[in-house]
């Protein structure tokens, strides 16, 4: 009795496949779930160049408070 093995992919198809999924699944998904999923991702990239631009740095380091005047203010 032979052992049956199964075929091995191509090595094409190794690399490939994860962008075929993901293409496949875009394809299928409805005109509003592609509208919301692309306004979302440049909320995304908005909201990061926003941070990047405005909160990355205090604006005034030289300001600075000591932990226990914090404390007692609350």
């Amino acid at each position: 009795m032979r052992a049956s093995h199964p075929a091995a992919p191509h090595p094409a198809a190794e690399w490939r496949s994860p962008f075929a999924a993901m293409l496949g699944r875009w394809r299928h998904m409805s005109p509003l779930a592609r509208d919301v999923t692309v306004v979302l991702a440049l909320k995304a990239v908005v909201l990061s160049l926003l941070w990047f631009a405005f909160f990355r740095t205090p604006a005034a380091p030289h300001m600075t408070m000591d932990p226990q005047r914090v404390v007692e203010s609350t």
